[in-house]
């Protein structure tokens, strides 16, 4: 549960009450995690005061951050660097979340490098929407059009822990969505283009073990003895095929129990189409 201040920390104030303060009492009425978007404050020197506010509410209360960071085509964004460098300073980087960072796409290559070392040395982590991304980006672009995304194969090349989400389901923001995890997966290794040899056997961590470790879940997230049984099976005889197909899922198991499960689809193997063909 993420205390999120939709309309900034400071720009919204209603009745005495700014967005910081109501931010603040849910964290004290059990909200998980601190939420903030400082590219939606009213001027730069706002964003960056929500971001100081967010790393110390974050500490005071022991909470994780999961900051809307420059969820913008705005190569000149820099709001991102701000989060990191007070992560970094307060030793918090590991209980800090990036999210969107779609700026981080349009940034130039040199002021990338330069930030691929900074984030390797804080452990901030990052989570892209691949649909919202491509969808809401790259709007007043004509062509060529951007992709909305940020660097999530140099995440993955720079072992920067990133992960893939899905934050809109029928809403403002984003008019489809089903929460079909397969869906966001494919789309964002079609966007990203993380289908290199390498990538397929790690591409399921991006929405599995890299958002548990984000969210600081690893002690009791994964398929090892003692840890719950929740998990899903998938239709598919590899990871590779997995991905290629974007299969079903075949069963849920929830507590180790099934919350339901179907017959598997027979597929045609290239084995299979070889012989028929010859």
């Amino acid at each position: 549960m993420v205390a999120f201040p939709q309309n900034g920390m400071f720009s919204y104030n209603e009745e005495g009450k700014f967005g910081r303060d109501l931010v603040e009492e849910a964290l004290q009425l059990g909200a998980d995690c601190v939420g903030g978007i400082p590219h939606n404050e009213w001027s730069a020197e706002d964003g960056n005061a929500s971001i100081k506010e967010i790393v110390r509410l974050a500490i005071k209360y022991d909470k994780l951050i999961d900051v809307h960071c420059d969820e913008t085509d705005d190569d000149q964004a820099r709001f991102l660097e701000m989060l990191n460098a007070e992560a970094m300073k307060q030793g918090y980087g590991k209980s800090t979340t990036a999210s969107h960072t779609c700026f981080f796409g349009s940034a130039n290559d040199s002021y990338a490098f330069r930030m691929m070392g900074l984030f390797r040395q804080s452990g901030i982590n990052f989570v892209a929407c691949p649909t919202e991304n491509l969808f809401l980006q790259g709007r007043q672009d004509t062509y060529p059009k951007r992709r909305g995304l940020t660097r999530v194969k140099e995440f993955v090349d720079n072992d920067i822990n990133v992960a893939f989400g899905q934050d809109s389901i029928v809403d403002l923001w984003y008019p489809a969505g089903s929460g079909n995890m397969m869906n966001i997966l494919d789309n964002g290794l079609h966007a990203t283009q993380l289908m290199r040899e390498e990538d397929f056997p790690r591409n399921f961590d991006l929405v599995t073990y890299n958002g548990a470790k984000l969210m600081q879940l690893e002690d009791v997230y994964g398929l090892e003895e003692g840890k719950p049984a929740h998990f899903i099976v998938l239709d598919a005889p590899s990871a590779f095929e997995a991905q290629r197909r974007r299969v079903e899922c075949l069963a849920s198991v929830r507590h180790g129990e099934y919350l339901f499960k179907k017959e598997p689809r027979v597929y045609a193997t290239e084995l299979d189409i070889d012989r028929k063909t010859k």
